[in-house]
């Protein structure tokens, strides 16, 4: 494997975007903050807790033969999910992390919290970006709901911890998404 510099990415900014589920992956980004009209930005996430790519499932077991201890290796189950706090007190913050529709916004602007949560499905698009290089990792079908407490702290933005968990899609033939190599934004960035 060769040493690219540019493929070595500090997070410093980053930028999520949901959309519509199976919504087709954007074919060039150029401004990070903008991946095209299909897609709508969450908002301010922390910087202090920064999204988090997780793995749940079966580590994998090495399974042999009289002859061959070591023969084969089996495919385990495995769910991925990206966990990000937002920090906006908003009701689109508030649908994903309590798990309800547009319906629950009232008309006074409050929002109305199910008893039952029912997770969002969407296509999730992060925007890393490093300087002028960019990396984006785009999921086509995700279930978002909240993941864990509301985190309080007077010194602190209030956190609404949401777990996007990556969902298999048809238009990518059951598979969970995809993830771009480095791009970059050109000198003037």
């Amino acid at each position: 494997m060769p040493l690219i510099d540019e493929a070595a990415i500090i997070p410093g900014t980053g930028f999520i975007f949901l959309a519509d589920p199976d919504t087709p992956k954007p074919m060039a980004i150029t401004d990070p903050r903008n991946p095209g009209p299909a897609w709508t930005n969450i908002g301010h996430t922390s910087l202090d807790d920064m999204p988090e790519i997780a793995r749940d499932g079966d580590d994998p077991e090495t399974i042999g033969t009289w002859q061959n201890a070591k023969l084969r290796q089996t495919s385990p189950d495995v769910t991925y999910s990206i966990t990000f706090q937002s920090v906006q007190a908003t009701a689109d913050t508030y649908r994903l992390y309590f798990g309800a529709g547009k319906d629950r916004v009232q008309p006074d602007g409050s929002f109305r919290i199910p008893a039952r949560p029912e997770p969002q499905v969407a296509a999730l698009l992060f925007v890393i970006v490093d300087g002028q290089h960019l990396l984006p990792l785009w999921h086509p079908r995700t279930s978002l709901l909240g993941s864990d407490a509301v985190s309080l702290d007077a010194t602190k933005f209030m956190q609404f911890p949401i777990t996007a968990t990556l969902l298999g899609s048809d238009s990518l033939g059951g598979d969970i998404g995809e993830w771009a190599t480095v791009t970059s934004t050109g000198p003037s960035s």
